[in-house]
C-alpha cells in the first residue's frame, strides 16, 4: 500500500515538467491535506485522491487552461498545449483509448493546419500577382497610359486582398490555437471530474 511519502514523491515526478512555482503549490496543498486529516486518517486521504498519476493530470490540466486564459504578454501558447497533451498522456487512462483520442486530434490538427496553409498560400500568391500587375503596368506606361492604368489598378487589389488575406489568416490561426488548447484542456477536466 501507498504512504504519505510515496504519493507526494509520485506527485512531484508527474508534475516536473511545469513551472517550480506550480509544483510547491500542488505539493504544499497536499501536504497539508494530509496533515489536516491526520495520521490515523492518512489511508482514508490516499483512497480520496486516488493515484499521484490522477492528480498530477488534473493539476496540469488546471495550469494550462490557466495559462491559455492569462493573456501574458509573452506567454507561450505551445507550451501550453505539450502541457495539455502531457496531461492527457499521465492520466490512467486505457492505452488504446489514449491512442485513438490522440489519432483523431492529430487528424484534425492536420486538417486544420492544412486549410489554414492553403488561405496563407492564396494570400501570398495574390500579393505576389498583384506586384507582378503592378510592374507590368509600370513597364507599358509610355505605350499605353489606359492599359498602365488598368494593370496598376488591379494590381493594388491584388496586393491589398492579398495582405488582407494573410494577416486575416494569421490571426485565425492564433484564434484557433488558442481555442483548441482550451478544449482539450476543458476536456481533460471534465474527464477527471466524472
Amino acid at each position: 500500500m501507498m504512504n504519505r511519502h510515496e504519493f507526494i514523491a509520485g506527485l512531484k515526478k508527474k508534475l516536473r515538467k511545469l513551472p517550480y512555482d506550480e509544483i510547491k503549490e500542488a505539493v504544499d496543498f497536499y501536504e497539508g491535506y494530509f496533515d489536516d486529516a491526520g495520521e490515523e486518517n492518512e489511508q482514508v486521504v490516499l483512497s480520496e485522491l486516488g493515484s499521484p498519476s490522477a492528480v498530477a493530470s488534473e493539476i496540469i490540466a488546471n495550469f494550462a487552461v490557466k495559462k491559455v486564459d492569462s493573456k501574458e504578454p509573452g506567454s507561450k501558447s505551445w507550451r501550453t498545449t505539450w502541457l495539455v497533451i502531457l496531461a492527457l498522456f499521465a492520466s490512467p487512462i486505457a492505452i488504446p483509448v489514449v491512442l485513438s483520442v490522440s489519432i483523431v486530434i492529430l487528424a484534425l490538427l492536420i486538417a486544420l493546419f492544412s486549410v489554414l496553409l492553403s488561405f496563407l498560400a492564396t494570400g501570398a500568391a495574390m500579393f505576389f500577382g498583384g506586384v507582378a500587375c503592378v510592374i507590368a503596368g509600370l513597364m507599358v506606361v509610355f505605350q499605353s497610359v489606359p492599359t498602365t492604368i488598368f494593370y496598376v489598378g488591379v494590381g493594388m487589389i491584388l496586393i491589398g486582398a492579398g495582405a488582407a488575406t494573410i494577416i486575416g489568416t494569421v490571426k485565425l490561426s492564433k484564434l484557433c490555437f488558442n481555442r483548441l488548447t482550451k478544449i482539450i484542456g476543458g476536456f481533460i477536466l471534465r474527464r477527471k471530474s466524472k
